[in-house]
């Protein structure tokens, strides 16, 4: 008996390295999803048909067909900098941003990038940049760093903000009348011409926001630390919370006609209308921490986050109520 165990065993050794080795065809595709799924992406963007996603160690990945298959275009190999944002400015500019102070630039598509900005002494990220033209763009991160670009992101200049250097998480804007800044400490900062004067809202929450999107005519939603979503119809002015069951903190955000889908840890989703009305809360199960998402042309939520970029085969925006 102890004979034909050992053969078997044997058999099945034999099987299973036969198979390791053998060649792939079918399962290329797995073999990318798989590796993907081990790194952290931070922020994607989808346009025209394109989407990019940016996350640690500079890497940089552009899909063409709706996230179904990947391509690097950038590094560890040029720039081992955890990247943290990504914006599309228009045609094929883009600018992506990271620790460091990094700013990189790119003008056919993310297929290559330029090293714009990079201070590694510092050693402060960039959370994000926004632009209403694609010309005139502004950059924030930590400690309150503020930069305003003029020509598309070519150049920039450092703004001193009227703040106790307090990071700076998002920007969002109308693209006509307004822009809100939210950060650390309850942060928010009102501009109503054009980003070049700040005021600071009366504080009605003391922990950190991670993200700011309009809505629509004057209704705005912040949302950060422990859970905490607050809507404001004012144009940022006063601020009322929508109570949720969970204390988990959100990060990143999609956004359609229809409203707006937050995401965060434990796969966490809160889904808002238009007029900032709680519609539905709920999971996705199994994605650890989504930092970010996207509405695509066919209704698919993209989401990305912890294990790396995946699809979900559900209408989010529209599943949970019009």
């Amino acid at each position: 008996m102890s004979k034909l165990i050992s053969y078997a065993f044997c058999i099945v050794v034999t099987a299973l390295v036969f198979y390791a080795f053998s060649p792939r065809h079918d399962g290329q595709g797995a073999e990318l999803d798989m590796d993907l799924a081990r790194i952290q992406f931070n922020d994607l963007v989808h346009f025209d048909g394109r989407m990019v996603a940016v996350g640690e160690r500079g890497t940089i990945m552009v899909s063409d067909d709706d996230g179904d298959s990947w391509q690097q275009t950038y590094g560890d190999q040029q720039l081992p900098v955890t990247l943290t944002g990504i914006t599309w400015l228009g045609g094929d500019l883009l600018l992506a941003v990271g620790h460091d102070q990094l700013i990189l630039r790119s003008t056919d598509g993310g297929d290559s990038w330029d090293v714009i900005m990079n201070d590694e002494e510092a050693g402060e990220p960039l959370m994000g940049t926004w632009s209403a033209d694609g010309k005139e763009v502004f950059a924030y991160g930590s400690f309150g760093r503020f930069f305003h670009s003029t020509d598309a992101g070519q150049s920039w200049t450092s703004v001193e903000l009227d703040i106790h250097g307090e990071h700076l998480n998002d920007l969002a804007g109308d693209g006509k009348r307004m822009q809100l800044l939210v950060g650390e400490m309850g942060l928010v900062l009102r501009s109503t011409d054009g980003g070049d004067q700040w005021q600071a809202v009366e504080p009605f929450y003391r922990g950190s926001l991670f993200g700011v999107a309009h809505l629509k005519d004057a209704s705005w939603v912040a949302y950060g630390m422990r859970g905490h979503v607050f809507v404001s119809h004012d144009d940022g002015i006063n601020w009322s919370q929508i109570q949720l069951p969970h204390q988990l903190p959100l990060y990143g955000h999609a956004a359609d006609a229809n409203g707006v889908v937050i995401v965060g840890t434990g796969g966490a989703y809160v889904n808002l209308t238009g007029d900032g009305e709680l519609r539905n809360i709920g999971f996705m199960r199994g994605m650890g921490t989504l930092t970010s998402a996207v509405v695509l042309p066919n209704r698919e939520f993209f989401v990305a986050g912890q294990f790396g970029l995946q699809q979900r085969d559900r209408d989010l925006l529209a599943h949970t109520g019009r």
